[in-house]
């Protein structure tokens, strides 16, 4: 049984953050981040702008902290580990590798996954689900050997994942199943002038349509 003050489950931004905020005030109390990932904390906005677009991907343009801060700080770091059991009663969390933390306080950072369209074909090899720098990547690879790429969604992400592929001289299409692009943020006049602007720079828009 491993045994630690503090758990933080998330190594994203806020995990990160987390960890920051615990060795501000508290320097001497154990610490241990779990995240399934295997990369350290990284700036995950990027992913849809400039890492996306550049000939090369510059990791270390993505890194918020690395492993040498949190060796530094005395911070236990399991990147590429899974939490299978969580227990808030008995303040015990279990690993994919069997062991179990014992906790006196905990962080949950794991933030949000993509939503899967009940459709088929969403699991198919050429279908990518932008969210972690394996996504980024696996989408790099994809723009250089296809010259149209669907994008499904209206949304922040989508809008720069689009811009990003036009910009790198691609086929875009884009789908949303609301009838102009970021309609949670926007009222309807600047909605659809911005879905207008979309489809001037070359994006195919399918606006009130849904997968299906």
């Amino acid at each position: 049984m491993i045994r630690r003050d503090y758990l933080v489950i998330g190594a994203g931004i806020a995990g990160a953050s987390a960890c920051e905020g615990i060795r501000k005030y508290d320097q001497r109390s154990s610490v241990t981040i779990v995240g399934a990932e295997v990369s350290p904390p990284y700036k995950r906005w990027i992913l849809s702008k400039g890492f996306l677009r550049e000939k090369d991907a510059n990791l270390k343009k993505l890194q918020e902290l690395d492993e040498r801060w949190f060796d530094a700080h005395k911070v236990e770091a399991r990147f590429g580990t899974l939490v299978t059991q969580f227990n808030i009663d008995r303040r015990l969390a279990v690993l994919a590798n069997g062991e179990s933390i014992e906790f006196t306080k905990a962080c949950l950072a794991m933030g949000s996954r993509p939503m899967r369209p009940p459709v088929a074909g969403t699991s198919l090899g050429n279908v990518i689900y932008l969210r972690t720098l394996r996504d980024a990547l696996a989408l790099r690879e994809m723009s250089r050997l296809e010259k149209t790429i669907m994008i499904v969604g209206g949304s922040l992400l989508a809008c720069e994942t689009a811009a990003s592929l036009r910009m790198m001289k691609l086929k875009v299409g884009l789908m949303h199943r609301d009838p102009y692009l970021l309609n949670r943020y926007l009222d309807p006049e600047t909605g659809a002038w911005l879905t207008d602007y979309f489809s001037r720079h070359g994006v195919v828009l399918s606006v009130g349509e849904a997968l299906n």
